[in-house]
């Protein structure tokens, strides 16, 4: 019960741990008498005590963490049945658990039901797993699942292929071994190359297109937060103080980190902030805002890949709003981010 409610209190998807523990007392009659003992309904207790915090926050924030999973599950949509989540999803989980791993697991969730292969540890490991894998493989025919959801699930899922087919060896199945073989070569030859796509460019000559890299998402952030912070030093020389606006959390995040000013003043007095709203569409709505900062100037960060206007909301809070143009991020010889950036001058007084 105390890990189950650590886990919660660490990521949601820890609940699905109860369903889990359900299929497992359905499927695995000995263990049915713990049903009868007051250790579960102990445990369940102690989860419920840890969920606390959770729950006060929302009911005092209203419920905006309960909209949020809505909204990155699709529930505030109509639901129109479709297959390309799902194909999706299944491509990405392949690549992501190793092409022979992610067969054999799928494979080893059918076979292990004979009867001799199946046990208390085998039906524990399936049961820990095996759940909120299938609940998220059947949500894909709703809404778009993302690769890392069912992470859980990936460890208890590869123990019981371990144990069936260490069984299965044992018993003559000499085919395994070379399938092992080249599921870890697979597996030694990907991680290399995902831990530093740029390898592939040496020894092939060609480099991934930036829009295909896999690391676009971690590479050049500092490289961009200096650029926005040189378009801050540079509309400061104006006399007045100049702050930064990002369009989106993660970038606001990003430069908050990457850029030497804006680290040092987190959290008590940001330097970075997150574009005003009226309602909660992140967690920097609960962070300190920058409406304070009446009269001041402010350079605003808008993630494009071609210049637009800037938001409604940005143009009411602002004397003057100027397109500065587009800046682009390099990452070697090619582009990895694009962003617009606006200078705001003399922030009026809500």
């Amino acid at each position: 019960g105390l890990w189950m409610g650590l886990g919660f209190l660490s990521k949601y998807t820890a609940l699905f741990q109860m369903l889990c523990w359900a299929v497992f007392f359905i499927l695995w009659p000995p263990a049915r008498r713990q049903i009868r003992r007051p250790g579960p309904y102990l445990a369940l207790l102690i989860t419920a005590a840890c969920s606390l915090p959770v729950l006060i926050w929302n009911s005092q924030n209203g419920w905006i963490t309960v909209t949020h999973l809505a909204n990155r599950g699709g529930l505030d949509q109509i639901w129109s049945p479709t297959l390309r989540f799902f194909w999706d999803f299944l491509a990405a989980e392949s690549v992501l658990l190793n092409p022979v791993f992610f067969i054999f697991i799928l494979w080893t969730s059918l076979a292990f039901w004979q009867r001799h292969h199946r046990t208390g540890l085998t039906i524990y490991l399936f049961s820990m797993g095996a759940p909120l894998f299938l609940f998220y493989f059947l949500y894909t025919l709703r809404a778009r699942v993302q690769p890392n959801w069912i992470v859980p699930s990936v460890l208890p899922l590869f123990g019981l292929l371990v144990v069936y087919w260490e069984k299965r060896w044992r018993e003559g199945a000499r085919f395994i071994k070379p399938w092992l073989i080249v599921g870890v070569g697979l597996g030694i030859i990907g991680v290399v190359l995902l831990h530093n796509t740029d390898l592939i460019r040496k020894i092939t000559g060609y480099a991934l297109p930036a829009e295909r890299d896999p690391l676009r998402r971690v590479r050049a952030w500092r490289d961009l937060a200096l650029k926005v912070g040189q378009a801050r030093s540079e509309l400061a020389r104006e006399g007045k103080p100049v702050f930064i606006i990002g369009d989106h959390y993660g970038i606001t995040g990003l430069i908050s980190f990457y850029l030497p000013e804006g680290k040092a003043v987190v959290p008590h007095d940001p330097l970075v902030y997150y574009q005003s709203s009226t309602h909660p569409e992140n967690q920097f709505y609960f962070w300190p805002g920058y409406r304070q900062r009446q009269g001041q100037n402010a350079i605003y960060v808008r993630q494009n890949e071609t210049p637009s206007a800037p938001p409604e909301r940005i143009t009411k809070e602002f004397a003057s709003v100027i397109d500065l143009g587009m800046i682009e991020i390099p990452y070697r010889g090619q582009v990895f981010h694009r962003v617009q950036l606006f200078a705001c001058r003399d922030l009026r007084t809500p």
